[in-house]
């Protein structure tokens, strides 16, 4: 079956959070907080205008998981294997500030946007990361742990470490360090039209 939250409603999904196997979780315009975790390996979760907050990891191992149009926030770590990952026009905030690092797991998925506020690394595993609109470093550090980045827009550092590693890094829509470290490596760094 499918479950569908009213306009304007708040919902808190607490302890293990929230499992779509079949059927579908429709957010429609409420704000969801789950203090555990979000698995869908079946069905179709919806995201909604107001948000989700995620203090658990991200599992999509099958099924589609559709990010909300407002900020996806995400304290656990991002694992895609199967499945198919819907970015909308809302932005994946990455946001770990105690209990050791993040990491992140995109399965060859796009993201829109994507923003680490959180003060510990989020480390990239397994494939690359591909933003087809911005991204923003804002604290702790993002490592790219020898992977591939590819930002279409512009790529913010206003605080923290990006630690380019070995892999490709491409900004097409430019780099802009206001703050912050950047620290390359033996791989390239791209930035057309700079």
């Amino acid at each position: 079956g499918s479950v569908s939250q009213d306009p304007g409603m708040t919902v808190a999904l607490a302890a293990t959070g929230l499992t779509v196997a079949t059927g579908g979780f429709n957010a429609s315009n409420a704000a969801i907080t789950m203090t555990g975790s979000l698995l869908v390996s079946g069905g179709t979760f919806t995201g909604s205008t107001g948000g989700v907050a995620v203090s658990g990891d991200v599992t999509l191992t099958g099924g589609t998981l559709a990010a909300p149009t407002g900020t996806f926030t995400v304290t656990g770590n991002w694992s895609t294997t199967a499945g198919t990952f819907a970015p909308g026009t809302g932005t994946a905030t990455f946001n770990r500030s105690g209990g050791g690092g993040q990491t992140l797991d995109t399965g060859g998925q796009s993201f829109t946007n994507v923003s680490h506020t959180g003060t510990q690394t989020l480390q990239l595993v397994t494939n690359p990361l591909t933003v087809t609109g911005t991204m923003t470093q804002s604290a702790g550090t993002l490592a790219t742990n020898a992977l591939a980045v590819t930002v279409t827009g512009l790529t913010t550092i206003s605080g923290g470490t990006y630690q380019a590693s070995t892999g490709t890094q491409t900004f097409t829509g430019g780099l802009t360090v206001t703050a912050g470290t950047f620290t390359g490596s033996t791989g390239v760094v791209a930035v057309p039209g700079a």
